[in-house]
């Protein structure tokens, strides 16, 4: 075993690894961006060295940075975590000529299988079942769309390195190919470090199946069952299980079989996945993953074996001590992606500071990126956490990971925590065995359902007005009451003119309140809506919130205009001000102004002033988070503006 090595990784991904490592008596180091000084997993490692700026071109995909840094730490191996440079055949060969041990794969077998048109080229020959299309690749915009334009639609743009959902694009019509082309070449070179696309038929209302496998170089493969990962948005994975539900026994034989068979031929050292697409009664092979996966816990927790552990052992050389017959599959394990994104927004990323953040800590495993106080920047994957829960039966495992998002509460950014509670009380999800198309859909019904509620825009109004009124603790006339005095007794009712304006997201709404009933209670009227609303500070904090027949208990921090809620209903961060602000007359002043959706970086900007515009032109392409956004005009006019050029990063919008 290792006496140190380096993790090249950040986030949730270096902190995993570095669990095993304390665990093992490994002692470890880390590296961090600029960005990143103060960082989750620098603080947890103890040891870390700058390795960049804050774009990971410029820090955790620069392999001869990274590599410095393990000499420079006195390490004896590099272990590249989860993306970045994981599935990169140059860095692992860079890091063995360096004298340094690479744990994962060698990298010929990264050659054969890091490029998904050499993985497929490979499963073909072995006579597993693959999707049309995918020979051909480019990094050029033009040859890619010369491929497309020469099969039948609907096909999909696919990265040829890296994964994640990265690069990833479905192409039903030939209108906007080229800005579809050029978006996910930009898109996969950010985050893989090339740009090479590969073209496949696409295969709609498919399961996607994955299998976990593990070899030492000798030829010898073993796996360690399959995952279900078909709840995806845009490709991007967002729960996946172990084992697959509802899988026939023949169907899942022949895939670990085809797994196994694919890790053989290359000798594969290691863990690593093997992904398919299920389709009925047929399915295909569609990558490899040499590297360790996001969802790698649910395997974890159905087999009892540490995949870290392993991937350490098989890299100093040991053989492998498991037999197939030793790994059994117990139970059934689920995890939730905790992301920072804006729901409303059309799952924008979100970025900011964490400003509170509670986690269950029993019945569930917690794998931590950020802690309360840490920033969400716009340069890297916006993952939070990831929650993992295991039952005896996949029933128990939901249940499980129902409870532990209900107990979830995070300030600060926006997250889909809401979403993913909304999603998981579907009773398909319930049933098992959904498409990956499942939530695209039905996004439309669990975006509605995972909104911000009347409730969201009345309690912050009702706590920003509260803050900004409370005087001197016995002053009757600053008194933290919501609203004026009045001479008689009476029914209660909102006064006729709104007083506040709250934005959550993409949605505001107008507040007005009528005065406090005896009891404290007051009526709120949030648009159309009206309820009758009671606040109780509970401390710490938390405040005890009466509204119609409910009673639930609110998490709340306040910093000037924003608010941060949250509770049973879900998180938001809110921007409250003053109805006055929202007259007429300054929207119309504001018609024709266009500002960024988050922060990020300008990839593209597509006018220049004096440039005549429609309505829907898409003006500039922001990247945030490894996600690009296509800021449109909102209306016909010319531009008369520009205050950004490609390159700048947009720290506010």
């Amino acid at each position: 075993m290792f006496d140190k090595i380096l993790i090249a990784n950040r986030g949730d991904s270096a902190c995993r690894v570095a669990a095993t490592c304390r665990r093992l008596g490994v002692a470890a180091a880390t590296v961090h961006s600029s960005a990143e000084r103060a960082a989750l997993h620098v603080r947890l490692i103890g040891e870390s060295i700058e390795i960049g700026g804050p774009a990971a071109s410029q820090s955790y995909l620069d392999g001869e940075a990274i590599i410095a840094a393990a000499r420079a730490v006195g390490a004896e191996a590099i272990h590249p975590g989860i993306g970045f440079l994981s599935e990169d055949a140059a860095f692992a060969r860079a890091v063995e000529e360096a004298g340094l041990v690479f744990i994962g794969p060698t990298p010929e077998t990264l050659e054969r299988f890091a490029d998904k048109r050499a993985a497929k080229a490979e499963a073909r020959e072995l006579g597993i079942p693959t999707l049309d299309g995918g020979a051909e690749g480019s990094a050029e915009a033009a040859e890619v769309a010369a491929i497309v334009r020469g099969q039948e639609l609907p096909v999909l743009l696919k990265a040829a390195a890296g994964g994640g959902g990265r690069g990833l694009r479905i192409v039903t019509t030939l209108e906007d190919l080229e800005h579809e082309i050029e978006s996910a070449i930009r898109e996969a070179k950010g985050a893989f470090g090339q740009g090479d696309l590969m073209v496949e038929r696409y295969l709609d209302q498919a399961r996607h199946i994955e299998v976990q496998i593990a070899g030492d170089g000798s030829g010898r493969v073993i796996h360690l069952h399959e995952r279900e990962c078909s709840l995806q948005r845009r490709y991007q994975k967002v729960v996946e299980e172990a084992p697959a539900p509802e899988l026939e026994p023949g169907m899942r034989q022949a895939i670990t079989a085809a797994a196994c068979t694919l890790g053989e031929r290359t000798d594969y050292r290691g863990v690593g996945t093997v992904e398919f697409l299920v389709a009925g009664f047929d399915w295909f092979f569609l990558e490899v993953n040499p590297r360790l996966q996001v969802e790698h816990p649910v395997t974890e927790a159905v087999t009892g074996i540490d995949l870290v552990e392993l991937q350490l052992t098989l890299a100093a050389g040991q053989e492998l001590a498991l037999e197939q017959d030793d790994i059994d599959c117990r139970g059934h394990a689920m995890e939730a992606r905790i992301y920072a994104e804006d729901v409303s927004a059309g799952f924008a990323p979100a970025a900011g500071q964490v400003r509170a953040i509670e986690l269950p800590t029993q019945g569930v495993r917690v794998d931590l990126g950020v802690a309360a106080g840490d920033r969400v920047t716009p340069h890297y994957d916006p993952m939070i956490a990831k929650l993992t829960t295991y039952g005896t039966d996949r029933r128990q495992a939901l249940a499980a990971l129902q409870a532990a998002l209900a107990d979830c509460h995070i300030l600060g950014v926006a997250t889909n925590l809401r979403f993913l509670r909304t999603l998981l009380a579907r009773p398909e999800v319930a049933a098992g065995g959904v498409a990956n198309t499942f939530i695209d859909q039905n996004l439309e019904a669990l975006a509605e359902a995972s909104g911000p509620p009347p409730l969201a825009f009345a309690l912050a109004a009702w706590f920003a007005l509260s803050a900004w009124r409370r005087g001197p603790e016995g002053d009757p006339w600053r008194s933290p009451a919501s609203t004026g005095w009045r001479l008689s007794k009476g029914p209660s009712a909102p006064t006729r003119k709104p007083l506040l304006t709250v934005r959550i997201g993409e949605e505001s709404r107008e507040i007005a309140f009528s005065a406090p009933d005896d009891d404290g209670r007051l009526i709120v009227r949030v648009g159309e809506d009206a309820l009758t609303l009671g606040v109780t500070a509970e401390g710490g904090g938390r405040h005890r919130v009466w509204y119609d027949d409910t009673v639930v208990i609110v998490r709340v921090v306040l910093d000037g205009a924003l608010v941060y809620v949250d509770g049973p209903l879900g998180a938001v961060t809110a921007e409250v001000g003053s109805a006055l602000s929202e007259s007429a007359g300054g929207a119309a002043a504001g018609a024709g102004r266009v500002v960024a959706p988050v922060m990020g970086q300008v990839v593209k900007v597509n006018v220049k002033v004096g440039d005549t515009v429609s309505a829907g032109d898409i003006l500039i392409v922001q990247e945030s988070m490894k996600m690009e956004l296509r800021v449109a005009a909102p209306c016909d006019g010319v531009v008369s503006v520009l205050n950004c050029a490609e390159g700048d990063m947009i720290e506010r919008h």
